[in-house]
């Protein structure tokens, strides 16, 4: 390696142990970026280091912006750095994928085949549904999912309502927020894939 590479990682590890000493003390990943971008001048360079600090390589990083990552940072003028490292991490480029155990892992595989059926999602709602299942927030994706329904005309039902109640039957039934409990949700759904199925078992549209 050169000295300039010697010199480039180095700085980038200094970064990086800024990043989790910020992280440490509470600071969201977003402010952290924000900051660091201030600091050092490279808003990538400060992205990467908030990555480096939560165990996200730079690969990986470049794969969640789905883009350039110098084209990004054209879209924000000097002083909008706060504003850069929220728009990273509401792209979810800073989430940490969670840890699922087998039932887990089955919950979002049929949560999963509930998207499928959908029938389309919007490109907001389909983030927010992704981030939930790598963050392994499967229980707010459920609920979710079953307050939205698929598309009308366009979705299929039968299949949309099956795979709900099957990884609603897998979820703890108590789990909720103010919209309500996992419980509540998989009685909508059951009712729901009641409906539709028609007269001998055939998926209504």
């Amino acid at each position: 390696m050169t000295g300039d590479g010697v010199g480039r990682d180095a700085a980038g590890e200094a970064l990086a142990e800024a990043a989790r000493e910020r992280l440490r003390s509470g600071a969201a990943p977003a402010a952290v970026c924000g900051e660091l971008a201030a600091r050092a001048g490279s808003w990538w360079d400060a992205a990467l280091a908030v990555g480096r600090a939560r165990g996200i390589s730079g690969p990986e990083l470049r794969r969640r912006l789905h883009a350039d990552p110098e084209k990004v940072r054209r879209e924000f003028r000097t002083g909008e750095e706060e504003l850069y490292g929220a728009f990273l991490a509401g792209l979810g480029v800073f989430d940490v994928p969670a840890r699922l155990d087998e039932r887990e892992l089955m919950v979002a595989e049929h949560l999963r085949t509930a998207i499928g059926a959908m029938g389309g999602v919007a490109s907001g709602h389909a983030l927010g549904l992704s981030r939930g299942l790598v963050t392994g927030e499967l229980a707010g994706v459920f609920r979710s999912l079953a307050r939205t329904g698929p598309r009308a005309g366009r979705g299929r039902p039968g299949a949309f309502w099956d795979a709900l109640v099957a990884a609603g039957e897998l979820l703890d039934p108590a789990d909720g927020d103010d919209r309500g409990t996992v419980a509540q949700a998989l009685d909508v759904c059951r009712r729901r894939l009641t409906d539709s199925i028609g007269p001998g078992g055939a998926e209504r549209a």
